[in-house]
């Protein structure tokens, strides 16, 4: 870094650094009602999302869990009822449960916590089927290769800059759309670190091709994260990006 723009966006990136040393501990109260609602059948909870992959920030969901169903599940379940069974569990022991996509949201111990339940493929591998509520329908995924995705990218400090404007907007752009939003945006350029300059490209990106551009899940090319925003909310991104690129870097993140 070498210049005052790159020391600003630095600082204000290790403002926003989560402190989540005591997030395990606070974990093992959710799982009984894990156990109870897996009825037997063989589960692991896994952390995932933003802690996971390195681009966490404050003051957006603390914890990303992922419980992982073993294939035996399918013969006496849908995906639509995975779902809606974890739902209902939760909300019998007294928690308010928030439905999201593929997540169900709740605050447990002081932390928001976003829960995705998934159904292996096969008992040895890593593929998962997830039911996705808004397009009542399921979709292949594969957690385990988000995160390595991501968190190998050399992209990490760019995406929790982006993270940070998106929060401070109150916009509405699911992070796994983000992060590769990042990846895509400075697609091609020096891993080198040039905080400023890549925060550009990306407004830039978000501001031009980003409405248009189709992004892929990295596990599975038929899922479109794209479809994930409608055109009008990537319309709203791209307006203020373009107003981003207008202001200093003052009004872009602080």
């Amino acid at each position: 870094m070498n210049s005052d723009s790159d020391k600003y966006i630095m600082d204000i990136v290790n403002k926003h650094t989560p402190v989540v040393s005591d997030v395990a501990q606070k974990i093992q109260g959710l799982l009984p009602h894990v156990y109870a609602w897996a009825n037997g059948h063989k589960y692991e909870v896994k952390l995932s999302g933003s802690l996971a992959k390195g681009t966490g920030i404050t003051g957006t969901t603390d914890v990303d869990l992922f419980i992982s169903l073993d294939p035996s599940v399918s013969s006496c379940n849908t995906l639509e009822n995975v779902y809606t069974t974890l739902r209902n569990r939760l909300s019998g022991v007294g928690y308010t449960t928030r439905e999201q996509n593929v997540s169900l949201g709740i605050n447990h111990c002081g932390l928001k916590m976003d829960i995705v339940p998934g159904v292996k493929h096969h008992a040895l591998g890593f593929d998962h089927s997830l039911w996705k509520r808004k397009a009542q329908t399921w979709t292949k995924t594969n957690i385990d290769e988000h995160i390595s995705h991501i968190s190998t990218s050399g992209r990490t400090a760019d995406i929790r800059a982006i993270k940070i404007w998106r929060k401070l907007r109150n916009m509405d752009f699911p992070s796994f759309f983000l992060e590769l939003s990042v990846i895509e945006a400075l697609r091609g350029n020096s891993l080198t670190s040039n905080p400023s300059g890549n925060f550009k490209k990306v407004m830039d990106y978000l501001s031009t091709d980003f409405i248009t551009r189709t992004i892929k899940d990295p596990s599975n090319s038929a899922n479109n994260i794209s479809d994930d925003l409608t055109q009008q909310e990537k319309l709203v991104i791209k307006t203020t990006a373009t107003q981003t690129l207008q202001g200093t870097w003052e009004e872009a993140i602080w």
